[in-house]
C-alpha cells in the first residue's frame, strides 16, 4: 500500500501497489482498476458518481484514486 495516512489501517486502504498485479502500477484494490484509468476518465470530463457506478466502487474510492494519482 502506498503511504496515505498513518492513522488508516491497511485493510481499509483503497489503493494498492503490488508487483504481481498490473506490473506494480497503483490500482483500486477492491476492483483491480488502475488509478490511471480513473484519472483519464475524470480528465475527460466524466463525473465521480458515474465512475463509481461503472466500476462498482464508492465515491470515496474514486476520490482516493484521483488524489493518489495527483500526488504521485
Amino acid at each position: 500500500f502506498p503511504f496515505t495516512s498513518a492513522t488508516q489501517p491497511s485493510n481499509e486502504r483503497a489503493i494498492a501497489i503490488d508487483p504481481k498485479i498490473a506490473f506494480g502500477r497503483p490500482i483500486v484494490r477492491r476492483a483491480g482498476v488502475s488509478t490511471a484509468a480513473i484519472v483519464d476518465r475524470i480528465d475527460a470530463g466524466e463525473s465521480v458518481a458515474a465512475l463509481a457506478e461503472d466500476y462498482d466502487l464508492t465515491v470515496d474510492e474514486i476520490e482516493q484514486a484521483v488524489v493518489y494519482a495527483q500526488a504521485a
